[in-house]
């Protein structure tokens, strides 16, 4: 009866931890990334009553008697299902879609995590408000090409209002036609407007003169600023019978140096700008029937595109389903300034809790593998929406209900076991 007793007592002790881990689970049904646990069981020992034998000629052997003596609890295993993603619309909010945990870092210790609600603080750099660890990530290059295989992840910095690109332009291209029956010695002048390095506007004017040799026009190009007006470059356009141009002669060069942009500082890096000119054609445009019938029609010739910009400046951002961080300047331009970061586990399930919807690397769980999202089976990040709890309140209450009631008959058992003692000490009245 005492071998009872003690046995209903661990039967309570279980069922308590199991009610603790349920009690847990449905406390945190609305945190945010929160990973649910479950409790599985396993008995202790038996104790041997009479051993088992083994079959013989005369006897067909015998099973072997054994009385449990309880119940201890196997394992509390945490439950890493992807949990339902909400949208909330704040740029900063990050999930993760399938296996991975963002990296947050204090700078000496990583902490792992799917609870993305980050902010932007006041020095720029994304951060877990809660406890001010920083999100770690790859810082793209000027260009906005990110390298994660040569670099280490560090904080991931979104300088709003205080990061600018330019870009100095290298190519430009004209289209348009130049009036083949314009007079030898006539030219056609565009302005072209080009930027440096420092992503100030040029105003390059464009000269085409009517060679008096065959289908040839002489082009020109000059630039006026601080020290008058210098030349850029210069060549001939020929065109064949069908008024296309020809080969080599399309392609031309602008070169301005930083002394003819600027004579003061700051100076910018020097201009050269590689000229298209294939999409020039030299043809006889229909002449206007209301037009006075001795002028010429005039040529049409426009900039179909530069790839230089002005100064833009940080304006706000976006985070993509690869994880870059996209940031959107005042000069509609577009460029990616950094990409979170992902790790992955061997073995998810043997990470540690670390409070703050966190966990810690531990020796069962292997060291994290930090990369990339869409990478070695890391899952995808998607901005504006947050994963919600996986705790399924449904299961709860029926394990609540189960637990309860297991408690409840490892109780009458011990009540039970007390009535037979009871029995035994009332024989000697």
């Amino acid at each position: 009866m005492g071998r009872a007793l003690y046995t209903a007592v661990t039967g309570l002790k279980a069922q308590q931890t199991k009610l603790d881990v349920v009690a847990n689970n449905i406390a945190n049904v609305n945190t945010t990334g929160y990973r649910s646990s479950r409790v599985l069981f396993q008995d202790i020992f038996s104790q041997t009553l009479s051993g088992g034998s083994a079959p013989t000629a005369t006897n067909g052997g015998t099973n072997p008697q054994q009385v449990g003596l309880g119940v201890q609890t196997a394992s509390i295993d945490v439950n890493h299902n992807q949990g339902s993603l909400i949208t909330t619309g704040i740029n900063s909010d990050l999930a993760i879609q399938g296996n991975g945990f963002f990296v947050l870092s204090d700078g000496v210790t990583d902490v792992y995590t799917r609870d993305g609600s980050f902010t932007v603080n006041s020095v720029g750099v994304l951060i877990d408000p809660a406890t001010g660890l920083r999100v770690q990530g790859y810082t793209a290059d000027a260009s906005g090409a990110i390298d994660s295989v040569n670099t280490n992840p560090g904080d991931i910095i979104i300088p709003l209002g205080g990061d600018g690109i330019a870009n100095a332009t290298t190519t430009a291209a004209l289209v348009g036609n130049l009036n083949s029956e314009t007079n030898a010695g006539d030219s056609v002048v565009r302005n072209v407007e080009v930027f440096d390095s420092l992503g100030i506007a040029r105003n390059i004017e464009f000269t085409f003169t009517k060679s008096a040799t065959g289908n040839m026009w002489d082009w020109n190009t000059s630039y006026t600023g601080d020290g008058g007006v210098v030349s850029a470059g210069s060549g001939t356009l020929d065109f064949d019978g069908n008024g296309n141009a020809i080969g080599a002669s399309a392609t031309g060069t602008l070169n301005l140096t930083a002394a003819q942009l600027e004579t003061q500082p700051p100076l910018p890096d020097a201009l050269t700008v590689a000229l298209d000119f294939s999409d020039v054609t030299q043809l006889a445009p229909p002449a206007d029937p209301n037009a006075d019938p001795s002028a010429q029609p005039p040529s049409d010739l426009t900039l179909r595109s530069q790839d230089g910009f002005p100064l833009g400046v940080l304006n706000s951002f976006s985070i993509g389903g690869n994880g870059q961080v996209i940031g959107v300047y005042t000069n509609d331009r577009t460029q990616v300034i950094a990409q979170v970061a992902l790790a992955s586990f061997a073995n998810v399930g043997g990470l540690d809790r670390d409070g703050n919807n966190a966990f810690r690397q531990s020796p069962a769980s292997g060291l994290a593998n930090v990369g990339t999202p869409g990478t070695g089976g890391r899952g995808t990040v998607s901005g504006g929406v947050l994963e919600s709890s996986n705790t399924d309140l449904g299961t709860e209450f029926s394990e609540l209900i189960i637990t309860q009631r297991a408690f409840q008959a490892n109780s009458r058992t011990i009540t039970a076991a007390d009535t037979l003692l009871q029995e035994a000490v009332n024989l000697i009245r």
